[in-house]
């Protein structure tokens, strides 16, 4: 890792809010969704196959490395599995929650509403739509959540983040030095369970090493 810093960006798995239809009602915004069984499944082939590869992505050391996790439970319950396969203690951190919205909207939202909410947010970066946090305050707490991981690249180990689609959308954002004005044409799929892989230079040049690999669930289907 001499030299610069590897980030192990991780979706959570499919959880219970990842399986509605566009016509379902969503009275809120749900902080405890819990993993679908098919989400378990997920995050077990994804620790495997971590555990498998660390060899090669984690060099030298697994034992330098963090494992920080969003608290909200969908990303807490996939940390810890990952936690129990890589061997690692789990951390947790506010900012690596999802974008902050209402858990009681003021009408139930059709799931393709709140699609469409969470659309316009990126095209109004600056603006709070619908009581939901702006992708500019969303970005500032990536932002924050990345410079508190401070000090010498050579001293310090690589992270695995376990977040959620919008944040991940955030901090890719912010490692890979992108502008706002490029969420008109740019954006990252992000899976349940895509790994993204990025490596940061000393000099904060980073590059994007592997994007949304979902090569673990062949498996999981």
């Amino acid at each position: 890792m001499t030299g610069h810093r590897r980030f192990v960006l991780v979706r959570h798995a499919q959880a219970s809010v990842n399986v509605l239809r566009d016509d379902d009602l969503m009275p809120g915004f749900d902080p405890n969704a819990d993993l679908t069984a098919l989400g378990r499944r997920q995050a077990a082939a994804l620790g495997a196959h971590l555990r498998r590869g660390s060899a090669r992505w984690a060099a030298p050391r697994l034992s330098d490395w963090r494992l920080i996790s969003s608290p909200q439970r969908r990303a807490a319950r996939t940390a810890q599995v990952l936690s129990g396969a890589l061997g690692l203690p789990l951390e947790h951190d506010t900012r690596l929650a999802e974008v902050s919205a209402p858990e009681r909207f003021p009408r139930p939202l059709r799931v393709h509403e709140w699609d469409a909410v969470l659309e316009q947010r990126l095209l109004r970066p600056d603006e709070q739509i619908a009581g939901v946090e702006s992708w500019t305050a969303q970005r500032a707490r990536a932002r924050e959540f990345l410079a508190a991981c401070g000090g010498p690249p050579e001293r310090r180990g690589g992270l695995v983040l376990v977040s959620h689609a919008e944040t991940i959308q955030a901090l890719l954002f912010e490692l890979l030095g992108l502008g706002d004005e490029l969420l008109r044409t740019v954006r990252f799929r992000i899976s349940n369970t895509g790994v993204f892989i990025v490596d940061r230079t000393e000099e904060e040049c980073s590059s994007l090493v592997v994007a949304n690999s979902k090569a673990h669930l062949a498996r999981t289907a």
